[in-house]
């Protein structure tokens, strides 16, 4: 191992014995930081190799000067309040990570830097041992990640918007076939035999899916560009107002529905409101099959959050091997012949939870219903 004594005799600390000041040199010679050790006057007693790199002086130059010759102008008289304030309540301080500081090096550049402050106390006086570091790379690769991220928003707006327009332009046209399908049935359907007006159904049919994935799409994208507006939410009557609304358009079926009590959250209540309508219809829609139908709305605690939300259903359930492609647009687990749908909902609901800062999850198992989890 090389030896890392100081090149230059070191600067004596008071009431040090020899061997002491060698192994508190050669400690500070292999820290990876520029190391200063100075008095409550600002001069400084000891500085390190590193601090010499750094800063471009020689360790004669450094020795016995004042630290402030190691900052910008700027920073010089507030400088001395600081070290003021510091000497009347020492102890270990970072400096520089919510700060901009900068290094004065000897040919007149700055440099960013943090700076980690410890006390030193000696018998004959308080010193103090600052730990200097250039955070130049550091800042130059948060800026570029700050960039990078712009442009990604930026792009990722503009795709969004594209979407937008395009989805929203494609409903005129998608009407017209309709309806003129439609119409052609009308007025002529009794010119047409059965595979004719089986080939006009089917072109209804299809406009009319692809009419709802484009209002699909157009909801989800309004979700994600409509403003966030958090105010206290009560998910207990919510749960209640839309599980009864939705119960009505189940034609009489045997539904066990358990909503807990007291789910109280700050949110959007417009957004959550549109998430657990996705979350209890889709447990209506897989339960449908059910004779016994037992959907739940809950609050558990699990390792991710002490308070985690969950809907419960005892329906068809799916294959947890595919679970990475539930929230994904256009994902389906199941053939539309079994459960319609347009694999929409679940990527909205997803969306409403990120933006509150929360997670989504899922636990099932084929024909054994389902969980999905989620908190904010």
């Amino acid at each position: 191992m090389a030896d890392r004594t100081p090149r230059t005799k070191p600067a004596k600390l008071p009431s040090w014995n020899s061997r002491t000041q060698l192994m508190f040199h050669r400690f500070l010679e292999s820290a990876p930081d520029a190391m200063l050790i100075t008095n409550e006057h600002g001069k400084i007693l000891i500085a390190n190799t590193n601090t010499e790199r750094l800063f471009g002086y020689s360790h004669h130059e450094l020795v016995g000067q004042s630290v402030e010759q190691l900052m910008p102008e700027r920073y010089r008289r507030n400088h001395l309040g600081h070290r003021a304030s510091y000497f009347a309540e020492p102890r270990v301080r970072a400096m520089g990570s919510a700060l901009d500081l900068f290094g004065l090096r000897r040919d007149g550049t700055e440099f960013p830097i943090e700076i980690s402050l410890s006390p030193l106390p000696t018998k004959e006086a308080m010193l103090i041992s600052s730990a200097i570091r250039d955070v130049t790379e550091r800042q130059r690769t948060k800026q570029a990640l700050g960039h990078a991220k712009e442009l990604a928003e930026a792009a990722s707006r503009e795709l969004e918007a594209f979407s937008y327009s395009v989805a929203h332009d494609l409903r005129a046209p998608l009407r017209s076939i309709a309806g003129f399908s439609q119409a052609v049935l009308d007025d002529y359907g009794a010119q047409l035999d059965e595979e004719g007006q089986s080939h006009l159904n089917r072109i209804r049919a299809a406009a009319n899916r692809l009419a709802g994935l484009i209002d699909d799409l157009l909801a989800l994208s309004r979700v994600s560009r409509s403003e966030l507006r958090r105010e206290p939410v009560d998910l207990t009557r919510l749960g209640r107002e839309i599980a009864g609304r939705l119960q009505q358009g189940q034609g009489g079926r045997a539904i066990e529905l358990n909503i807990a009590e007291g789910m109280l959250v700050r949110g959007d209540p417009r957004l959550l409101a549109i998430a657990l309508e996705n979350l209890i219809g889709n447990a209506l829609k897989f339960t449908r099959n059910r004779q016994q139908t037992r959907i739940e709305l809950g609050l558990t605690e699990t390792p991710v959050s002490p308070q985690t939300f969950f809907v419960r259903d005892n329906g068809a359930g799916f294959d947890m091997a595919h679970a990475e492609r539930l929230f994904g647009a256009f994902q389906r687990l199941h053939r539309v012949t079994e459960f319609e749908g347009s694999g929409i909902g679940l990527a909205t609901v997803q969306r409403i939870i990120h933006r509150h800062g929360g997670r989504i999850w899922a636990d099932a198992a084929v024909d054994r219903g389902a969980t999905f989890y989620f908190t904010l």
